[in-house]
């Protein structure tokens, strides 16, 4: 009987979702934490479930040949990556055996992976970060959450995430902290001031917005703008106690600048706000895009919808191939930001509506597109809205997924209504993570 603590040498065979190892004692299944396939390892169990187990590496018996040293000194206590310790081209090699894995119970479809679509730096590409403060050892830091551990905090001076510009504004915005005796807040208590920092950078613009997030006004705040100079066009300082991806409007302050950055996007204008989604990736946000448009150009769509439209994006680049576009979202504010988007580029072929996706079936009926784009969130089509994309009878479809378990459970339903996948591109969006995304194109069979 496996117990906690207990210590045992394992053989590894692979690796699965949520960045774990898989091996077996017996025929017993054990996920383990900083493991690589082939590896033999001794490793500490951490907690067991009826038919799984938990642990950690406490020893490497045999390496494989693609462990590396991780370039980050936190790598391992940061919860940011999960796969440093793997070369990268080995980790391209892993999330296309996950989705080819995933998609096993899809007819044909594991044949058609293709190879994973990596980078030439697999570092410093995140356009967003979001750190946190807090107080260890009686000092301030500022960082990420530790693994496993919301409340400790994992200072982020060495992240190779984000720029050498990003982490200046840590390094000043830390010294300010400190300097000012600006006590970090406890988030079980609710006791203090700073919360968290978030900065977001135009990768290709050069722009640069810093969105510091605290519980109260303080008159210090006023100072972060001169203190950071050329390296933030615009500062923003929200008062609140939830997260910060839900600050309201109405605590949001602009200190400096417009209270907004631009980015281009193959060519394309995108303005953001403090809470605009955008593609945290950048360079590969641009590519996906790319063979998305690519694969609709092939299409020759005289009417496409983008279903999931958000922002406006894939709907812009649909715009440069089909006779007119209809993105479709649901969010509000992200429709308005769509509508801007598409005024600042031009497009007038694409408009946009705000509905749910789920009550879109006539809608759908009615527009009879030729082409529709699918980009859901993680837990992929609701019914309804599965139900309202074969209600539009299009006889292309792409679908943009950030999730292989549900995407594998969607191209099965897709497949009963007639549709057949024809290529599958997985995109590494977030390099040393085990996420990944993955487009496929579909067409419906003739003699449906």
């Amino acid at each position: 009987m496996l117990a906690a603590m207990q210590e045992i040498d394992l053989t590894i065979e692979k690796m699965v979702a949520e960045g774990h190892a898989l091996a077996r004692l017996d025929r017993f299944v054990v996920f383990v934490e900083g493991a690589l396939p082939g590896e033999r390892v001794r490793a500490t169990l951490r907690y067991r479930k009826k038919s799984h187990a938990f642990a950690r590496v406490s020893e490497i018996l045999t390496p494989s040949p693609h462990r590396v040293t991780p370039a980050c000194p936190v790598f391992g206590h940061c919860g940011g990556c999960a796969f440093q310790h793997m070369a990268y081209p080995a980790q391209l090699e892993v999330k296309q055996a996950i989705v080819k894995e995933a998609l096993h119970g899809v007819a044909n479809a594991a044949g058609l992976v293709a190879p994973t679509m990596g980078m030439e730096d697999p570092f410093h590409f995140r356009n967003k970060m979001v750190y946190a403060f807090g107080r260890q050892d009686g000092r301030t830091v500022l960082g990420l959450h530790r693994r496993g551990d919301w409340c400790s905090i994992v200072p982020a001076a060495t992240c190779l995430l984000q720029s050498p510009e990003s982490r200046e504004v840590l390094a000043r915005m830390l010294d300010f902290a400190t300097s000012r005796q600006l006590p970090p807040c406890d988030e079980k208590s609710g006791q203090g001031l700073l919360r968290h920092l978030a900065i977001r950078e135009g990768k290709n613009t050069g722009e640069r917005m810093v969105h510091l997030h605290a519980t109260e006004p303080h008159p210090a705040f006023q100072e972060i703008p001169a203190l950071l100079g050329p390296l933030a066009t615009t500062v923003l300082a929200s008062y609140h106690k939830g997260v910060p991806e839900a600050a309201p409007p109405e605590t949001t302050f602009v200190l400096a600048g417009e209270g907004l950055l631009r980015e281009r996007l193959n060519d394309f204008l995108f303005e953001i706000g403090p809470a605009t989604f955008f593609q945290t990736n950048t360079r590969q946000a641009e590519r996906l895009f790319r063979l998305v448009q690519e694969w609709a150009a092939e299409a020759h769509p005289a009417k496409a919808v983008d279903l999931y439209a958000g922002t406006g994006p894939i709907a812009l680049h649909l715009g440069r191939v089909a006779g007119t576009v209809l993105g479709i979202e649901a969010h509000a504010p992200s429709v308005d930001a769509a509508r801007r988007n598409l005024s600042l580029n031009g497009a007038h072929r694409v408009r946009m509506e705000c509905a749910e996706a789920e009550k879109i079936a006539d809608r759908l009926r009615e527009e009879k597109p030729d082409l529709v784009v699918v980009d859901p969130p993680r837990p992929g089509l609701h019914p309804k809205a599965l139900s309202a994309l074969l209600a539009a009878d299009a006889r292309h479809l792409i679908y943009v997924s950030c999730n292989p378990a549900t995407l594998a459970r969607d191209l099965t339903l897709l497949a009963e209504a007639g549709y057949r996948a024809e290529a599958i591109q997985p995109v590494d969006m977030f390099p040393h993570t085990f996420h990944i995304e993955v487009a496929v194109r579909l067409k419906k069979s003739a003699e449906e």
